[in-house]
């Protein structure tokens, strides 16, 4: 029986909130020394002063991508009462799904180290996608889902225990749809 349930994804590391305040407080450097450099007009500080406005934005990609949004990974059943595997994203109070899966769909779920990621080509007929709340995560698991619509590869942090039950879940989901075909 699939139990249906919400686990919030927490980052296992603190490396993207050390490089927002590091690149924030490169950016006021940066711009502290272009206004000493205009005070003592030195050639070319023009160029330099588009330094603090790169590190700012970049600082703000990194808020925007981990540290800001909270992802749940949910187990659900759709109104047929098929199991789903759901992704959500919340800013603030502000609740975004973004991936919703029969859990039948799902044909592989491998662990994956930052090597393997980084070594993985995804063919360009095959959509990508990271759920992940972790500035380069310890480990991964991608999960390659077949549909009707679409083929894609689905990047989550997830712990062991949550894989395996999801593995089951996934054989499971498997079985009643076999069986379900079965009676038509």
């Amino acid at each position: 029986m699939i139990r249906e349930f919400s686990v919030k994804a927490k980052p296992t590391n603190n490396k993207a909130r050390v490089t927002f305040v590091t690149l924030l407080s490169c950016a006021g450097l940066t711009f502290g020394a272009y206004l000493v450099m205009r005070a003592f007009e030195v050639q070319k500080s023009g160029l330099f002063g588009l330094i603090p406005f790169a590190l700012v934005i970049i600082a703000v990609f990194i808020y925007t991508k981990y540290v800001s949004p909270v992802y749940y990974y949910e187990l659900a059943s759709d109104s047929e009462g098929y199991p789903l595997f759901v992704v959500r994203q919340t800013y603030g109070k502000r609740t975004s799904t973004l991936c919703r899966i029969g859990l039948s769909e799902i044909t592989s779920l491998e662990r994956e180290t930052p090597s393997q990621r980084r070594a993985h080509k995804t063919p360009r007929s095959i959509m990508k996608y990271n759920y992940l709340p972790t500035l380069l995560p310890s480990f991964t698991y991608r999960m390659i889902t077949r549909s009707r619509y679409e083929q894609a590869e689905i990047v989550v942090e997830i712990s062991d225990e949550f894989a395996e039950l999801l593995k089951e879940y996934i054989k499971e989901a498997r079985e009643r749809q076999i069986a379900d075909e079965d009676d038509y």
